[in-house]
């Protein structure tokens, strides 16, 4: 089953009033990102993300399922042991918003070094120096890869990460810029015995631990552990 943009919004519209849930909160963005303000791309940020938040506890809670679980039998027909259409409009909304936050991401990113070379045009003029602004620095929520085949005494096990952990960052990659992964390999290759800082969701709960990639281990790779892309 395919659905185009005007009737899978219709539908998952439904499907939240089956749901007992306020379909308003959940919107569509048809906006262009990049006409957005700063403030404006963080209000907008933090709206996708708390959307994705109640989605997928939507989906784990309601359907007992997440964005891999098989919706067809061995046999290539629709199970008829979940609700195979709400499983699919929900994780269609959740595709959509992950796009439109990984957009976001980049544009807050770009934004953010604008602002910085705003504050330095300002320094050199002659007029008096203002009190120095504080720039946040953007906050990712979104997890991008699983964790998995984690092999005991290697440099994941060391770092604290778990089978079923969720990276949502590793250092400065991200949702928006992992590039199927790719980026997290070259990541790892330039910083071998050297720490990175790795944010993860496990369970629900966000963390930050501290990862060295190396060699110097019994086992072969860097990490000690294989991370399959959500």
């Amino acid at each position: 089953m395919t659905f185009d943009e005007n009737s899978s919004d219709t539908a998952f519209r439904g499907l939240m009033k089956n749901l007992n849930l306020d379909e308003s909160q959940f919107k569509s963005y048809k906006t262009n990102f990049s006409q957005l303000t700063y403030d404006q791309l963080s209000t907008t940020k933090n709206e996708i993300e708390s959307q994705l938040s109640l989605l997928f506890d939507i989906l784990a809670n309601q359907y007992k399922a997440d964005m891999a679980t098989p919706l067809l039998t061995d046999d290539g027909y629709p199970r008829n042991d979940i609700d195979v259409v709400g499983i699919r409009l929900i994780r269609v909304k959740i595709i959509r918003l992950r796009n439109d936050v990984k957009l976001v991401y980049t544009l807050l990113e770009t934004k953010l070094i604008e602002k910085f070379e705003q504050q330095k045009g300002s320094a050199v003029s002659e007029s008096p120096p203002e009190p120095e602004q504080t720039i946040p620095t953007p906050v990712y929520t979104i997890p991008f890869a699983t964790v998995c085949e984690v092999v005991p005494l290697g440099p994941a096990s060391a770092s604290g990460l778990k089978e079923g952990d969720q990276i949502i960052a590793m250092d400065d990659i991200h949702a928006a810029n992992h590039n199927r992964l790719a980026n997290i390999s070259l990541k790892v290759r330039d910083s071998v015995d050297k720490s990175l800082a790795v944010v993860i969701s496990r369970e629900g709960t966000r963390q930050t631990l501290e990862l060295k990639p190396t060699d110097k281990w019994d086992g072969r790779g860097l990490l000690g552990c294989r991370l399959l892309p959500l």
